[in-house]
């Protein structure tokens, strides 16, 4: 953390955006391909364009700038402009090809590549955007940065530092490349897994390709006006769950499991996710009926465990419309979606394992209480003990997400939007969940589109790189006597 009081080396920065661009680029080519499938031949060309800009762009700054070791410092840039940028590039073509407004078209992306599933799509839009914001959706879900560290990022420093500020140091094996290749090839697994169950389930083939990239990515984006609602019945709403908890334990884990089922049950996190689901489906039906029993609450029963795991897992699929909900039914799926699933998986929210430790926290305070003051009583996950500085990290994220919380609500509220709602739709962004009460719109206002935007991108990187992009400090020397401003190259 002290590399940040001295300034970033923009040229740094740009030689790995080449490497970005250039992966980007191809996948920039599957919705080219989606196209002539499709038979839309024009969006065929604007994409592939579109592809051939952005990987000539990454080619010309690998090219013109030397070569460089990245600092934990230029990793972060790194992380915080991944997402903003491939939305940039991504909206081009989509707004192109689509006739959308670009601030419409730039808001899709984001909440594609984000996970996020809140969307302005158009009056008529295609099958090709379907799939394309699918297709965003899943390669968001993975991490670009993985995709960069699998492909083109060779074994060293700078590859470790790229892959400790997106995943942090755990590995789950030797080297953090083979790592990134390992998390890509569980990921291709599950997806794999996740289409033919929706095959099983009856789904036609062009949705259940688009629904497999939604689910398992937990993005939520549909095909259908009406989400997952549209198909009715039991199977395809249960196996479309089954996916969105896949997507929400964390990757790691999965190797792990085959060696020794029992690794899945006893991981603190996943006991956390089915028993909040437990709970948090009692607690949603109470607020559906308005706390009075009877027979329709069994009725209420598939679509409340749907809900709630849709919202947990921030995947965002609906099979009802929930525009007509209670504040309390309203209020509640607000603070669930807030608290996410697994870290090292695909979903958004302030995620299980900083709950975890927030609530062991408040256990050991309690238990203070009844030991003696000398008493050393380390706070721990399980078997892992807490670092001091990881807590004080954990707590940091946690009082900023709820700050960006707040202040995005308030803005809402501000244009006359209720509290409910407002609340409703600013957790739905942070917490990358996508489930929407009506208020996200084309019609809405282009501040309130640009705060779901920034709430979105913070949600996804986690807050702190994007601030940190954003300090003076990170781009200029401050001098404190003067208030001079000087940059990395002046100070070279």
């Amino acid at each position: 953390m002290y590399e940040l009081v001295s300034p970033v080396n923009p040229l740094a920065v740009l030689r790995y955006i080449g490497h970005l661009l250039l992966v980007f680029s191809a996948v920039l080519l599957v919705p080219v391909l989606a196209a002539f499938v499709l038979g839309e031949t024009d969006a065929a060309v604007i994409y592939g364009s579109s592809a051939l800009v952005t990987a000539g762009t990454g080619f010309l700054l690998q090219k013109v700038l030397p070569d460089f070791e990245l600092e934990i410092k230029e990793a972060l840039i790194l992380a915080a402009l991944t997402f903003p940028l491939c939305s940039l590039v991504s909206a081009v073509p989509m707004a192109f090809s689509t006739g959308m407004p670009f601030l419409d078209a730039y808001f899709e992306c984001v909440s594609g590549l984000t996970t996020t599933g809140l969307s302005l799509a158009p009056p008529s839009p295609t099958r090709l955007f379907f799939f394309t914001r699918s297709w965003l959706q899943w390669i968001g879900g993975i991490g670009i940065i993985v995709l960069v560290l699998g492909i083109l990022i060779r074994p060293g420093t700078t590859a470790f530092r790229l892959y400790r500020v997106n995943f942090g140091e755990s590995r789950i094996r030797p080297s953090v490349i083979t790592t990134a290749r390992t998390l890509g090839t569980v990921y291709l697994v599950l997806t794999l897994l996740s289409l033919l169950l929706l095959l099983f389930s009856g789904m036609p083939f062009y949705d259940a390709v688009c629904h497999t990239l939604s689910s398992i990515s937990t993005g939520g984006f549909s095909t259908q006006a009406g989400s997952i609602g549209a198909y009715g019945g039991f199977l395809i709403p249960f196996l479309i769950t089954v996916s969105c908890i896949m997507g929400a334990i964390s990757f790691s884990l999965y190797p792990e499991v085959l060696k020794e089922p029992g690794t899945l049950i006893r991981d603190p996190q996943v006991r956390y996710l089915f028993g909040l689901s437990l709970l948090g489906t009692a607690l949603f039906v109470l607020t559906l009926s308005g706390g009075e029993g009877g027979p329709e609450l069994f009725h209420m029963m598939p679509d409340a465990v749907f809900q709630v795991v849709s919202a947990l897992t921030g995947t965002g699929f609906s099979t009802i419309d929930l525009a007509p909900l209670s504040d309390a039914s309203k209020g509640f799926l607000s603070a669930i979606m807030c608290i996410g699933g697994s870290i090292g998986s695909t979903t958004g929210g302030i995620k299980l394992f900083r709950l975890i430790v927030i609530v062991q926290l408040i256990k050991l305070v309690f238990y203070r209480f009844f030991l003696p003051r000398e008493a050393i009583t380390p706070l721990k996950v399980k078997s892992q003990v807490v670092d001091p500085d990881d807590f004080y990290r954990i707590m940091t994220y946690v009082l900023l997400y709820l700050a960006v919380l707040v202040f995005s609500a308030f803005i809402f509220m501000f244009y006359g939007i209720n509290s409910a709602d407002a609340i409703f739709e600013t957790s739905s962004a942070l917490a990358t969940a996508g489930l929407s009460t009506g208020v996200t719109t084309p019609g809405m206002p282009s501040l309130l589109k640009l705060v779901l935007c920034a709430d979105m991108l913070l949600g996804r990187v986690e807050i702190v790189p994007l601030f940190i992009l954003l300090l003076p400090r990170t781009w200029f020397e401050i001098n404190r006597n003067t208030g001079e401003k000087r940059s990395s190259k002046d100070t070279a």
